[in-house]
């Protein structure tokens, strides 16, 4: 979700969204919308959660909630207002991975918490800031040319994106490990690698649009790793 371009070359796999027609354009807008109001009503909790932590003198955790709230908010509206896409993948199993990647977070959530130390969850509260502040960046870098399936728009090589090619997914494999430890469990192990193995596969997706869409971008993944600056 993390990626565009400019200008285009089309092949097996990929489509421009003038070859989908005005029918086809419409209920992507219709799914933006519809994808936004999803993350709108996700971001609720958290906000809930703020407002507790806050009245309970417990300010670590409020700022990490808040945080989660805002970043959730912050998509929910580059949905709405976004770029149309240049260039997209039409393969259904990279879509999958994309919907894995972004959801498998939630059952992982859910699961009870069956170990939770004082200095465990203070430590987990700071992690989640700094994660949560990093994506809360990416997020604000990428602006309209975010995107949740393999697409293309702008593509964007500042900030966040200078130090690593795919901050946002860098940051999620930190917030799947933070939310595993306190649960640990074979469910929450295994929610937390399927979640981590389908973002490195997501970014893979991303940048095989990216190569074939943008001519630069080589020289820019010969200059940037992908999810660790040194």
């Amino acid at each position: 979700m993390d990626f565009g371009v400019v200008g285009g070359r089309t092949g097996l796999g990929f489509a421009k969204p003038s070859a989908l027609g005005m029918q086809a354009i419409r209920w992507k807008r219709l799914g933006d919308l519809g994808l936004g109001t999803f993350y709108f009503l996700l971001a609720l909790a958290p906000i809930l959660k703020t407002y507790h932590a806050a009245a309970a003198g417990e300010h670590l955790l409020a700022v990490h909630y808040a945080l989660s709230g805002a970043a959730t908010l912050i998509v929910a509206g580059l949905l709405l207002i976004r770029r149309k896409a240049i260039l997209g993948s039409t393969r259904r199993r990279e879509q999958v991975v994309a919907i894995v990647g972004s959801f498998a977070i939630i059952p992982l959530s859910a699961l009870p918490l069956t170990w939770q130390p004082d200095w465990l969850l203070e430590v987990s509260s700071v992690g989640f800031i700094l994660a949560y502040a990093w994506i809360v960046w990416a997020l604000m870098t990428l602006r309209r040319s975010f995107s949740i399936f393999p697409e293309a728009r702008t593509l964007i090589t500042h900030g966040p994106y200078g130090l690593v090619r795919h901050p946002l997914y860098a940051a999620y494999f930190v917030t799947y490990t933070l939310l595993m430890i306190p649960r640990i469990s074979l469910i929450a192990v295994a929610l937390a690698v399927v979640g981590i193995a389908a973002e490195v596969n997501r970014s893979r997706n991303e940048e095989r649009v990216l190569r074939r869409a943008f001519d630069d971008y080589d020289q820019y993944a010969r200059r940037v790793r992908p999810f660790l600056p040194i």
